[in-house]
């Protein structure tokens, strides 16, 4: 499943990237909830799209609804970022935004902390990530749906990407049951932009 498009030197480049911008996205939703939220260290795979449905698969509880979260990412990094919650997980994050028990049953008050979520972790992290890389992006508002399953996922996935660089990385609480994954799927330009970005900072060492 995973496809060999960096080389060892570019993959470890964009990681040691990744883990800066990752952090600043920790350090975002901690200061906003006021609340030690943790992201795993990011991994990063390469895949073949038709691949994706089974990544996520092996990440997300199968058989419990989800909510899928996108947000398109503008400029010459072109790519769409992925925030997937479970059901459970979406209600103890919403908890921690301040909702009332009696509002957890609300799907539209859900999705909008999902929004603001996504939000959140795509400007600190994709800010950072643009600022390390010298370059400039910009964001589409995002949008979210509740899926019942991961086969009610939006087959323009496919579509539009062929080969996708994932970067995952899990978004946890202390003291609260809340796992969510977010993933940034890259465009095939996309990948060779990375690619010549990443050797210029390789001669640049």
């Amino acid at each position: 499943m995973q496809s060999e498009i960096l080389s060892e030197d570019q993959q470890d480049c964009l990681q040691e990237l990744i883990n800066i911008a990752y952090g600043s996205g920790t350090a975002a939703i901690s200061e906003i909830l006021d609340a030690f939220a943790t992201l795993s260290i990011p991994k990063i795979n390469i895949i073949e799209t038709k691949y994706l449905k089974e990544h996520l698969e092996n990440q997300v509880q199968v058989g419990m609804p989800q909510y899928l979260a996108t947000q398109l990412i503008n400029g010459k990094f072109s790519s769409e970022n992925l925030f997937i919650i479970d059901e459970d997980s979406s209600k103890n994050l919403a908890h921690e935004f301040g909702l009332e028990d009696e509002e957890l049953d609300d799907q539209n008050e859900i999705s909008d902390v999902i929004l603001e979520i996504t939000n959140i972790l795509s400007s600190s992290t994709i800010s950072k990530f643009a600022e390390e890389m010298e370059i400039e992006v910009s964001f589409s508002p995002p949008s979210v749906k509740l899926l019942n399953s991961l086969d009610e996922m939006d087959s323009n996935f496919i579509d539009k990407y062929q080969q996708v660089i994932i970067i995952s990385t899990i978004l946890q609480f202390e003291n609260q049951n809340i796992r969510g994954e977010l993933l940034i799927l890259t465009t095939d330009d996309t990948i060779e932009f990375i690619k010549e970005l990443l050797d210029k900072i390789l001669d640049e060492l």
